[in-house]
C-alpha cells in the first residue's frame, strides 16, 4: 500500500527546509519549471474566448512554450514578469525573449491584480488557512452573479454574461496565490504554489467546507512543488555526469537547463533565449544528442528532452 501524502504544513516544512540549499542553477531550474507548470493550471482553470470548452491538460495547448495560445501566453508571462517574485519574473522574461516578443500590457489580467490586492491585503498571516479562506470568502462575495454551477449564462444588473467567461474568480485566484509563497513563510522563493485556488472553490454550492477543500489544494501543490524540485535534481545531475567532458565555453549545459526545466523548444528559441546565434544553439543541441539527453520531433523540429 502507498503511504498516504503527508498533511500540507509537512510537506510545506520540508520545502521550506530545502530552499537554503538550493544553488544558483538549480533555484533557477526550479523557477522555469514552476512556470511551465502554472500554465498547465491556468490552461486548466481559464476558459479561452476562441474555444469556450474545457480543456484537456494533455493535449499540446498545455504545454507552455508550445501552446497555439500564443497571446494568453505572453499576457500571462507579462503579468508574472511584473507582479511576481524576482526568480519567477526572472523566468516569465526568459520564457518571452525565448518566445521573441515583448510584454503586453492588456487589461485581461485585470481580475487577477484585484485578487493580488486582496491577498496582499492580509498578508503576513499567522494562520495561512484562515488567511486564504476569507480571501476566497472575499473574492466569492465579489463575484455572486459569476460563481459556477447552473446555467451557461447569467443575468445581472440587466446584462447577460457567461459564467465562465475569463472574468470570473478561479483563474485570476489560482494565479495570484501562486505567486505568494510567503504566505507560507517561503518568501521570494523560486517557485509558485499552482492551483492552491481550484475552480472547486468558486461553484455555487461547495462540495465540501472550505477549509477541507484549501487543504487539499495546498496540499496538492505543495506535493507539485517538491516533485519540479526532485525533477530538476535529477535534470541536473544528469547534466553533470554526461557533460562534465565538453568544454567550459560551451552552452549544452544551459541548453539543457532550458528544455529539462522549460520544456520543448526549438533551436531558434534557445538562440534568443541565451542570447546566441542560432549556429551555436545548434551546435549545443548537437552535443545534447550525442550525450543522449535530447532528441528531435521530426514534425515541427522542437527540441525534447530524451529522460522521460
Amino acid at each position: 500500500m502507498a503511504p498516504s501524502p503527508a498533511p500540507w504544513p509537512i510537506a510545506l516544512a520540508r520545502i521550506e527546509g530545502a530552499l537554503p540549499f538550493l544553488d544558483d542553477d538549480l533555484a533557477a531550474s526550479l523557477a522555469l519549471a514552476t512556470l511551465r507548470r502554472l500554465w498547465r493550471v491556468h490552461v486548466r482553470d481559464f476558459t479561452f474566448e476562441n474555444i469556450g470548452i474545457e480543456h484537456d491538460p494533455g493535449l499540446e495547448s498545455a504545454e507552455l512554450m508550445r501552446s497555439w495560445y500564443g497571446e494568453e501566453r505572453r499576457d500571462m508571462l507579462s503579468w508574472i514578469s511584473r507582479r511576481g517574485p524576482p526568480p519567477l519574473a526572472c523566468a516569465a522574461r526568459i520564457a518571452l525573449k525565448a518566445k521573441g516578443v515583448s510584454e503586453s500590457f492588456t487589461s485581461s489580467f485585470d481580475p487577477a491584480d484585484r485578487a493580488l490586492e486582496r491577498l496582499d491585503a492580509l498578508l503576513p498571516a499567522a494562520d495561512p488557512l484562515a488567511a486564504l479562506a476569507e480571501w476566497i470568502h472575499q473574492l466569492r462575495e465579489d463575484e455572486t452573479p459569476f460563481l459556477e454551477g447552473g446555467s451557461e449564462f447569467v443575468e445581472f444588473e440587466g446584462h447577460v454574461f457567461s459564467r465562465f467567461a475569463p472574468r470570473g474568480a478561479a483563474w485570476a485566484a489560482s494565479l495570484a496565490a501562486a505567486l505568494r509563497p510567503q504566505l507560507f513563510g517561503l518568501g521570494a522563493a523560486p517557485l509558485a504554489l499552482a492551483g492552491l485556488a481550484p475552480r472547486g472553490l468558486f461553484k455555487e454550492i461547495l462540495e465540501s467546507p472550505l477549509p477541507s477543500l484549501l487543504s487539499t489544494a495546498i496540499g496538492s501543490a505543495a506535493a507539485a512543488v517538491s516533485s519540479d524540485l526532485s525533477a530538476m535534481r535529477q535534470a541536473l545531475h544528469r547534466r553533470d555526469l554526461k557533460l562534465r567532458g565538453l568544454y567550459a565555453s560551451s552552452h549544452a549545459p544551459h541548453v539543457w537547463q532550458l528544455i529539462s526545466a522549460l520544456g520543448p523548444l526549438t533551436r531558434a528559441e534557445l538562440a534568443r533565449a541565451l542570447e546566441v546565434t542560432p549556429r551555436t544553439a545548434s551546435l549545443a543541441v548537437v552535443a545534447l544528442e550525442s550525450a543522449n539527453l535530447v532528441r528531435l520531433r521530426p514534425a515541427d523540429k522542437v527540441i525534447l528532452s530524451a529522460c522521460g
